[in-house]
């Protein structure tokens, strides 16, 4: 509540949750010793007893958000309002453990005692049980990599391990948080050269699934020549959206965000990719019946290419599902990954739908099952009262 209006008194938090006045000043005292919190000018109002709102510190604690990918690892401090706390660090690496010891080191000199929690991305599929990445991008052998180093060095600093597209959702839950917390089915999807990346919120909460990782809408193969994936099959839909994918239609030299810039419909190579995208789309959508399909990416900013691609979606997705479906752009997502990243946790804090797994003293939690916990206590409790 204090989050989504900027500053709240505590009155007005008892007024608008119903929480009993000397609950909220418990829990308010707590936020504001932990530095989450801070009070503002007293505020007088009429004739009763003055207010003092509250507002989330930007100053006193942190978030530490690290970004591991296929060239490296980004790093940096995020507030607890979600900017950046000075610049963040980059190291270029050649992917898998070199990427980890890079990670593992930067996490040593950026993490400190006003570190409240750690955001950490890796692409593909993570076991959180055994602290693995199974299968990445990052690791060209295709062999399981293990992240406990990473663990160890945060200590007892709480962890957030997520795949990127993760993420990314949960900055788009952060960046439209009245639209998350109404809930609905959202499918995210960021195009990129060569790169595809899915989430699926499911009534506002990310798709589980049996492990870690994103929905992989760039793993659905289609039988048609592209180039190689690097999970091993051809036909991948992140490997048709690419500049080596229309090289191979038509010899040119262009990079595929130079021509879906200067698209006007006359170029073959990208009117069959379209066609393929908007096939995978289209099917992703009728599959799973989402409310919202939001594309996001630099290949958002091309308009005309932009326009084809969702012209053909719609024409392709099942007219009872098409005429309910929403399409968003959405274009701030390359930049920072680090505050991406970051955003694993302040979802967490700042939107009640959002669900993540986090590490906590070295115990991997699930917050869903702790919010049933709480309901099945409460209920209960009321029943033996």
């Amino acid at each position: 509540m204090v989050y989504r209006h900027g500053q709240v008194s505590r009155s007005d938090l008892h007024e608008q949750t119903g929480i009993r006045l000397n609950s909220i000043g418990g829990e308010t005292a707590e936020l504001l010793e932990r530095g989450v919190l801070r009070e503002c000018d007293v505020q007088v109002q009429g004739r009763g007893r003055p207010r003092v709102p509250l507002e989330i510190d930007p100053g006193s604690r942190h978030v530490w958000g690290g970004a591991m990918s296929r060239g490296g690892v980004q790093v940096g401090r995020v507030s607890l309002l979600g900017k950046l706390v000075g610049e963040p660090t980059s190291q270029t690496t050649r992917g898998g453990e070199a990427t980890l010891r890079a990670a593992v080191a930067l996490l040593g000199e950026y993490l400190n005692q006003d570190t409240l929690a750690v955001g950490l991305t890796a692409p593909g599929f993570i076991d959180l049980s055994t602290r693995k990445m199974l299968f990445s991008p990052t690791v060209a052998s295709g062999r399981s990599v293990s992240l406990q180093p990473i663990y160890d060095a945060a200590a007892r600093v709480p962890i957030a391990l997520e795949n990127d597209a993760v993420a990314l959702a949960a900055r788009w839950a952060l960046t439209h948080r009245a639209d998350a917390e109404t809930g609905g089915d959202v499918l995210i999807v960021r195009l990129g050269d060569g790169r595809m990346g899915s989430t699926l919120l499911v009534n506002g909460r990310p798709n589980r699934g049996s492990v870690t990782g994103a929905n992989e809408l760039g793993h659905t193969r289609l039988p048609v020549e592209a180039p190689k994936c690097f999970c091993g099959q051809v036909g991948c839909l992140e490997r048709i959206c690419s500049t080596e994918f229309l090289s191979m239609r038509d010899g040119g030299g262009a990079s595929l965000v130079e021509r879906a810039g200067a698209y006007d419909g006359s170029d073959l190579a990208v009117n069959e990719m379209l066609e393929l995208l908007a096939t995978g789309l289209s099917n992703a959508v009728n599959f799973t019946r989402v409310s919202r399909l939001v594309i996001a990416g630099e290949l958002t900013g091309c308009k005309a290419f932009t326009k084809a691609l969702i012209d053909r979606v719609r024409a392709l997705t099942l007219y009872q599902l098409e005429r309910r479906l929403r399409i968003d752009l959405w274009d701030r997502t390359e930049a920072q990954p680090a505050r991406i990243a970051a955003s694993l946790v302040l979802a967490h804090m700042y939107t009640s739908r959002w669900a993540t797994l986090m590490t906590v003293d070295g115990e991997l939690q699930d917050s869903l099952l702790a919010e049933a916990g709480r309901v099945d206590a409460a209920l209960t409790g009321s029943m033996i009262d």
